[in-house]
């Protein structure tokens, strides 16, 4: 569907520019001529009577919630054929755009909280987010807090099933629980499972489940038969406190994890402020514990801040390697060997022998394209080589045999091709 930006729908909210694009709506920015405000208009793209329903229940759903902690609806309607939900205009950037940026611990901390309350609030409402992702996590006003948005999947938890009436899943694989890829009801604690992805992933740089090739079927298998890595294996800098709270918000069995919110937020609170939680617990005003400086253990906070500090490394280092691909695909061997090597020093930083040696197979590949393609420099050559040796070493000690058969290939590939200079 083209742009609708500068059309008026129901001769009230006029469209502006386009501000989000996702799977079955795009948003827009407007103005409510009647009220003179600036608001958010998201847009059906797609014109099914069951993605309508969604759109309508998504409506019912926010507009029975009434939290600071959540974006706000305020109308639903169709015009022109389009059907929209008018809500709170919310200006920032979603935790997803800020992934790699410098977030601090206790940013970090008070987002999760905040997420969780909203969270509380709705599950005590009767309503199931069903979609926690960062890129539904809207953080505003330079970054103090943020908003949980887009309700589009919500079902009042009387009437939750895994699947849409087509019997496709709906959400983000990554972030869903196992539960919702079988037969059995989900419930709150599958939005908790949700917030512990992004939990893990704040702190390691990645989510604990996922495919090499990004196969959905394959992450869904994960999600199902497979447990997670420790936190603290994937970022040695994550302290044992924070990785309990981390891995039993992510149980495979339901009935392992948090079974509220309110649960998971004393547990958070204790990470944050260890000797005044005892007093608040059970209050509902968990943000000043947040800011209570001088009753927050310096140690826990140090080991939180060098966790963070080694998750945003590890997602700068990967958004390298996404780089040195893209550039690679271009034949820029320049910015691709720029990107590489940017990779390969953090993740040696970080002491992440296996990502080293992954990556180091890319770098290699890279190499020799460059060489195929006439442009052959022994240094480079040579290079690649040593690392590839390095690469061999390591996926030795995990056993990880395919990627050592790789590697072995890939040094052969480039000695024969330095052979003459």
């Amino acid at each position: 569907m083209d742009t609708l930006a500068g059309r008026t729908l129901s001769g009230r909210y006029e469209l502006g520019d386009l501000i989000g694009r996702g799977g079955t709506a795009d948003t827009y920015r407007a103005i409510d001529t009647r009220l003179g405000r600036e608001i958010a208009v998201k847009v059906l793209i797609e014109r099914s009577d069951d993605v309508n329903a969604r759109l309508l229940l998504e409506a019912r759903a926010m507009a029975s919630l009434n939290h600071p902690r959540i974006v706000s609806i305020f109308d639903a309607g169709e015009a022109d054929g389009l059907s929209y939900i008018v809500m709170e205009l919310v200006k920032g950037k979603t935790l997803r755009d800020l992934e790699g940026g410098a977030l601090t611990f206790r940013q970090a901390m008070g987002f999760l909280i905040d997420v969780l309350e909203a969270l509380d609030y709705a599950h005590g409402q009767g309503v199931v987010h069903r979609d926690i992702k960062p890129s539904n996590i809207m953080t505003v006003e330079d970054n103090s807090y943020v908003k949980l948005m887009d309700f589009g999947l919500a079902r009042r938890s009387t009437d939750v099933t895994q699947t849409t009436r087509s019997g496709q899943i709906v959400g983000t694989i990554a972030y869903l629980a196992p539960e919702r890829f079988l037969s059995k009801p989900a419930d709150v604690r599958s939005d908790l499972y949700s917030v512990g992805i992004v939990m893990y992933e704040i702190f390691t740089g990645t989510v604990p489940f996922r495919s090499e090739r990004d196969d959905l079927v394959a992450t869904m298998f994960s999600h199902v038969h497979d447990l997670p890595a420790p936190a603290r294996q994937v970022n040695r800098a994550i302290p044992e406190p924070l990785e309990r709270v981390i891995m039993r918000a992510i149980e495979r069995e339901p009935a392992q994890r948090y079974q509220t919110a309110r649960q998971f937020i004393v547990d958070v609170q204790t990470l944050v402020a260890p000797q005044q939680t005892a007093h608040v617990a059970d209050t509902r005003t968990p943000r000043n514990v947040v800011h209570a400086d001088a009753t927050t253990d310096s140690s826990l906070r140090d080991a939180l801040d060098r966790a963070l500090a080694s998750s945003r490394n590890r997602s700068e280092a990967i958004e390298a390697v996404l780089k040195g691909m893209m550039a690679t695909r271009r034949r820029n061997y320049d910015e691709a060997r720029e990107a590489y090597l940017i990779a390969l020093h953090e993740f040696s930083v970080l002491g992440n022998d296996v990502e080293y040696a992954k990556t180091t197979l890319k770098y290699a590949s890279m190499i020799l394209q460059k060489a195929a393609d006439g442009i052959r420099e022994r240094s480079e050559l040579r290079d690649a080589v040593n690392r590839l040796t390095e690469a061999l070493r390591i996926f030795h000690e995990h056993n990880l045999h395919e990627s050592y058969g790789e590697a072995e290939y890939l040094a052969n590939a480039i000695e024969r091709s330095a052979i003459g200079l």
